[in-house]
C-alpha cells in the first residue's frame, strides 16, 4: 500500500523539478516559463489564497516561522470553534517556488537533511477546459487551479485534492 504512494510522490517530484531522462520538456508539453523561489517574509504573509464559491471555505498558503504552511478551512457543524469553522493543516514546507508566468502556480516542499526532498509536497496547476454547449455551436472556456497536497508523514492523509476557479485565487 505504501509503495504506490511513494512512487506517485516520486513521479510528481520528478515532474515538479523537471527531472526527465534527458532534461527535456515533458512529452507533449511546452516549457512556458521559469520559477523563482518565494522569499521569506513576515510571519502570516499570504502566499496564496483560494476561496470556494459557496460555504466560506478557503485554502491558504502563508509564511510561517520556519517556512510556509498550507491550511484548508471549512465550515463544520460539529466544530467547537465559535465561528463553526475547522482548520486543517495540509503541510509545512521549507521552500516554495512560484511560476514567473502566474504567481498562483506554486510548488512547495519539505527538505530533509542532505538536501533530500521530504514527504510533504504542495503543487498547484492551472487547468484550462473548453466545453461545447449541447445543442449549440457555442463553446465555453473555464480556468481552474488544481491543488494537490501530498503529506506522507505518519498519521496524515496521504493526498488531498482541491479545485478552485482561477478567478477565486489570489
Amino acid at each position: 500500500m505504501r509503495s504506490p504512494i511513494r512512487f506517485s510522490a516520486m513521479v510528481l517530484m520528478g515532474a515538479l523539478l523537471g527531472a526527465g531522462c534527458d532534461g527535456a520538456a515533458p512529452q507533449g508539453g511546452e516549457v512556458v516559463g521559469d520559477t523563482v523561489e518565494v522569499k521569506q517574509g513576515a510571519v502570516g504573509d499570504l502566499v496564496l489564497r483560494c476561496d470556494e464559491f459557496q460555504g466560506g471555505s478557503y485554502l491558504e498558503v502563508v509564511q510561517a516561522a520556519t517556512g510556509f504552511e498550507a491550511t484548508y478551512t471549512f465550515e463544520d457543524r460539529n466544530s467547537e470553534s465559535p465561528d463553526g469553522m475547522t482548520r486543517l493543516v495540509l503541510g509545512q514546507y521549507e521552500q516554495c517556488r512560484r511560476s514567473t508566468v502566474d504567481p498562483r502556480i506554486l510548488n512547495c516542499f519539505s527538505v530533509r537533511p542532505g538536501n533530500i526532498l521530504g514527504k510533504v509536497i504542495l503543487s498547484t496547476t492551472r487547468v484550462q477546459r473548453t466545453q461545447m454547449v449541447l445543442g449549440s455551436s457555442t463553446t465555453v472556456s473555464y480556468s481552474d487551479l488544481s491543488v494537490a497536497a501530498i503529506n506522507q508523514e505518519p498519521g496524515q492523509t496521504p493526498r488531498r485534492d482541491y479545485n478552485f476557479p482561477l478567478s477565486d485565487c489570489q
